[in-house]
């Protein structure tokens, strides 16, 4: 898009962001899919890229026809309130994917914070709108994060699971935190099948290696699909630097990293959303 196209599209989208909501529904309605979308890519405002997805009654197109890290912004601006309901299932499940590959991974390992907080938007989706979605979470990712917070008090852990009869009140189930508990109640609700498959994660049923191997085995993968995917998606956008390589070019020791941010032992900035 050029400068000047870019600047009228701009200029479109405050036009409509200040006008009373019906009006600005019919005018933006009244343009065709291409030129919505130029309006709000042309807004750099996650916030404000929000409220021109509304002014359509099915914004399913725009959203899957904007690039993901845009809508990962506007995403981020809702994440942990539970309001990304409205938007989630209108994502491809390519799309997600993406979303989870770029917002759940720091420097090579899974930050169970973010984990925590995507798991509890997808909640408040209606299952039949996220099935297609749910699939694209490794199982290795959410069983990291419960890692260590559920223990089946039975000697017969395999049986159960493989037969389908444990559940998330089964009475042989104990929790570490309530939170571990709601986790897994989700899961069972969203999908029985992927709350049996994490179970499986958790208690390496039917492995010849501990528990903990068989997680660690498997997030190792699941890290490895993760990179060849961002490798070729970077490819495909022209990208030809891949994220090791800027860790390796970059002197961070150089880097003033205390300039009015507060930086938290996990990598977060300490910023709440």
């Amino acid at each position: 898009m050029s400068t000047a196209r870019l600047a009228n599209r701009s200029s479109e989208a405050q036009s409509l962001l200040k006008m009373p909501l019906a009006e600005a529904e019919a005018l933006f309605q009244s343009h065709p899919t291409e030129r919505q979308l130029e309006i709000i890519l042309s807004t750099p405002h996650p916030k404000e890229r929000e409220k021109l997805y509304y002014l359509v009654p099915d914004c399913t197109e725009l959203i899957q026809r904007s690039p993901t890290e845009q809508v990962l912004q506007v995403l981020n601006t809702m994440l942990g309130t539970g309001l990304t309901s409205a938007l989630l299932p209108c994502l491809s499940a390519e799309q997600f994917e993406e979303v989870i590959d770029l917002s759940v991974w720091r420097n090579g390992t899974v930050n169970k914070r973010d984990v925590d907080l995507w798991l509890f938007e997808l909640s408040n989706c209606d299952p039949d709108e996220i099935s297609n979605l749910l699939t694209h979470i490794d199982v290795a990712i959410l069983a990291v994060l419960l890692q260590g917070r559920i223990e089946l008090k039975t000697d017969f852990a395999a049986l159960m699971i493989e037969s389908g009869v444990v559940d998330p009140s089964s009475a042989e189930i104990q929790y570490a935190d309530e939170r571990a508990r709601e986790i897994m109640d989700t899961l069972w609700e969203m999908d029985e099948h992927l709350f049996t498959r994490v179970l499986y994660e958790l208690f390496a049923v039917d492995k010849h290696v501990s528990a903990g191997e068989e997680l660690s085995a498997s997030l190792k993968r699941a890290k490895d699909e993760r990179d060849e995917r961002v490798r070729t998606r970077d490819l495909a956008a022209g990208i030809g630097i891949t994220e090791e390589e800027v860790l390796e070019k970059v002197d961070l020791a150089t880097l003033d990293l205390n300039d009015g941010v507060d930086v938290s032992e996990n990598g977060d900035s300490g910023k709440h959303r």
